[in-house]
């Protein structure tokens, strides 16, 4: 992905008033929309920054939309780990492999019965291994190939080289760009690194969060 090519204007999809029959209602203010913290793993960098969640939930704003406002953010390349802050960047949705994300829950109303399965995938540079969550009964992989293009897994850790070293990051919930995914299958070992084990809960109807906050960055281990 070449995020310094996107620098242009601003790009506020997320930002338009949904269609009203009162043509004079006013549009919301941006400023009570709240938050959300996402990590961007594209193609020759990781960004870190911040977006309006104006949408129930994360997956769901990052599938009715095909490019993204990001604000205070910091661009690393993963070339020469050169890095730079911007206040606003435009990001294109087919640039980014894996979003990881920390800050409110999503809405507890689109929350539905599900079992996680655990796959590991390989997306551009990137290797991941996560729990999807399907209906019971339901196979795996043929769940993620029918889904919009960003996939949620609970659980996930990211892998990939750097100039430091492979690095490894772990996250509560990361969405994959299904369209940008090589392959995906079953997971070969568990997924669920022991620090994470408590992160992502589930309820007593077994009901998943939309993303927990949490992220560590390490070594790979040998």
């Amino acid at each position: 992905m070449s995020m310094r090519s996107k620098l242009r204007g601003p790009l506020r999809l997320f930002l338009r008033a949904a269609p009203t029959t009162m043509p004079d209602a006013p549009a919301p203010d941006p400023r009570r929309v709240p938050l959300v913290e996402l990590t961007l793993y594209t193609g020759d960098s990781l960004a870190f920054g911040y977006l309006p969640l104006a949408a129930g939930r994360v997956t769901d704003l990052m599938n009715e939309h095909e490019a993204f406002e990001l604000v205070d953010t910091h661009v690393e390349s993963l070339e020469d780990r050169h890095g730079y802050t911007l206040h606003t960047i435009s990001v294109a949705r087919d640039e980014i492999y894996v979003v990881a994300v920390a800050g409110p829950r999503g809405d507890p109303n689109r929350r539905m019965r599900t079992r996680p399965i655990p796959v590991e995938l390989q997306a551009g540079p990137y290797c991941v291994r996560g729990n999807i969550h399907v209906v019971p009964g339901s196979d795996p992989v043929l769940s993620f190939q029918s889904r919009r293009a960003m996939v949620p897994l609970t659980e996930a850790t990211i892998e990939w080289d750097s100039p430091a070293g492979p690095k490894v990051a772990r996250w509560g919930t990361v969405l994959v760009n299904r369209l940008l995914t090589d392959w995906l299958s079953p997971a070969s070992r568990d997924v669920r690194p022991p620090e994470l084990q408590l992160v992502v809960e589930l309820d007593g109807s077994g009901i998943a969060k939309d993303f927990t906050p949490q992220l560590q960055v390490d070594q790979r281990p040998s």
